[in-house]
């Protein structure tokens, strides 16, 4: 329930890196869906969120 709340909460996702068929990546969230796209990582190899969200 706390990692939930959490999600909902724009505080913690549970990222997991996808790809589209033409082969460009994505983050998208396992427990609410959100997703995010980039195409650099960040540190530790993270990716940052995007400007402007």
């Amino acid at each position: 329930m706390l990692k939930t709340l959490l999600c909902k909460m724009n505080l913690r996702h549970d990222w997991h890196i996808k790809t589209t068929d033409d082969g460009g990546r994505y983050r998208r969230c396992a427990r609410c869906g959100k997703y995010q796209e980039g195409s650099s990582g960040g540190r530790n190899g993270n990716w940052a969120a995007p400007l402007g969200m």
